[in-house]
């Protein structure tokens, strides 16, 4: 760790008492001939030493592979705001106290392990899964995936149900075999016959019950011979391509249109389906044999509020995918605002996730987007707009704190000791918390 400035202020027992080393540099040249020379956790920039420091900030941050974090100067406050701009990661104000130190290496610690998964992705389309019930659901695409089965993926929209079927795709060794995917959605009912049988207008299903349905070489079904067919909303599909649908399936083999040739027909389907309000798939207008082949094997995926581990990396993802496709300048999301993204619901999930991206990245102007900007874009839990502009940073984060605090005790009917280890804090700092932001005493119970 190198401390970037004039020295005006000893870091090293705050540091120290952390185990972390420091090293001062009197000037900008000298923490850049240092951070040639060795490797250091971060640079630190003291805001006292005047606006060269924000110049010396800039500096570090283009020519030094390590984040940069300013120690605020009470006396010019606009000076933390500037560096922020600069491209600090944080600033610190003074005197720093153990636990901001704590926090810092913590944040630094997430920080460099979003950057290092980002990198060694190689997906354009990746499926993050670092949190509990993302891998259990990778487990059980992976054992899907060795036993060949049919799998219907069920879950809110935006979960990644279509990133899923891919990945079962390839988990099963078919990575070269095709994979076709069809969406049904507001698809006239003789367009989807025609997309997945052929055009041909031959069909068995008026035929006796042993008879063999007949596809065209085009058709979706023939396209996917030997690997995957990836369905959506095939419940808007009409009970004569269903039946005709569930016939193919049982048969494993179809007769090609206009000839009396018989294919196998070795295909996987992999189809997604929503969730109803008792938790079960939103699929009742399929009919009951297709339905019972689709879902050899269900797989629930979890709407993005009960998966918050993955939010801090598709966060980064979504914000470096928009920024690319804009042809801006790389952004980053600071720490505190990726703890912000984390705790809202996203009830629109990944879609609701991007679209807050999208607008940070377009009006956004600095290189780090900070918890001001997230607040002043979001629609927060229970509320039909987002915060009002005049509000200022720190009243719109102690609405924040209380409207995410209240939330969690709802969720866990007023249980204290639950509710802090959902919040990561400790019993104590929720009661106090609770009082100082004047969330409402109600909500609390003497329960553990």
């Amino acid at each position: 760790m190198t401390a970037a400035s004039g020295g005006h202020r000893a870091l090293g027992t705050s540091f120290g008492r952390a185990l972390v080393a420091t090293v001062v540099a009197a000037d900008v040249t000298a923490a850049l001939r240092l951070a040639a020379t060795r490797s250091f956790l971060l640079a630190i920039v003291d805001l006292a030493d005047g606006p060269s420091a924000v110049t010396t900030l800039r500096l570090l941050r283009a020519h030094a592979a390590m984040p940069v974090v300013a120690l605020a100067d009470a006396s010019d406050p606009a000076r933390s705001v500037d560096a922020l701009d600069a491209g600090a990661l944080d600033v610190l104000a003074w005197p720093i106290e153990d636990p901001d130190v704590a926090l810092l290496l913590a944040n630094l610690r997430d920080r460099q392990g979003i950057e290092t998964a980002l990198a060694a992705g190689d997906d354009p389309d990746p499926v993050f899964a670092h949190s509990a019930p993302m891998r259990a659901v990778m487990s059980q695409v992976r054992l899907a995936a060795e036993e060949r089965s049919h799998v219907l993926f069920v879950g809110e929209p935006s979960t990644g149900r279509r990133l899923l079927a891919r990945v079962l795709h390839r988990a099963g060794g078919h990575a070269d075999r095709p994979m076709v995917a069809l969406d049904c959605a507001g698809l006239p009912p003789r367009e989807i016959e025609r997309r997945l049988f052929g055009a041909s207008g031959e069909a068995a299903s008026s035929a006796p019950d042993d008879a063999v349905e007949p596809i065209d070489a085009s058709s979706a079904l023939a396209r996917a011979r030997g690997g995957t067919l990836a369905l959506s909303h095939l419940s808007d599909a009409p009970a004569r391509v269903q039946a005709r649908l569930a016939r193919v399936l049982r048969d494993r083999e179809a007769r090609l249109a206009g000839s009396r040739v018989i294919v196998p027909l070795d295909v996987r389907l992999a189809t997604a389906a929503g969730v109803d309000g008792a938790g079960g798939p939103a699929d009742g207008r399929l009919m009951t044999d297709l339905a019972e082949r689709l879902a050899e094997v269900r797989i629930d995926v979890p709407p993005l509020r009960r998966r918050r581990e993955d939010l801090p990396l598709l966060a980064a993802y979504l914000l470096r995918q928009a920024c690319g496709q804009r042809h801006v300048d790389p952004k980053r999301f600071s720490q505190s605002a990726l703890a912000v993204l984390a705790a809202l619901p996203w009830h629109g999930n990944a879609a609701d996730l991007a679209s807050l991206v999208d607008l940070v990245v377009d009006r956004v102007d600095g290189p780090v987007v900070q918890i001001g900007d997230v607040l002043a874009h979001a629609t927060l839990d229970g509320m039909a707009a987002p915060v009002e502009a005049g509000l200022t940073l720190r009243d719109a984060r102690a609405r924040f704190e209380r409207d995410c605090i209240s939330a969690v005790l709802v969720r866990h009917r007023g249980r204290v000791g639950e509710a802090a280890k959902a919040l990561g804090i400790q019993r104590t700092n929720l009661y106090r918390k609770v009082r100082q932001l004047k969330v409402q005493r109600s909500l609390l119970t003497t329960r553990k």
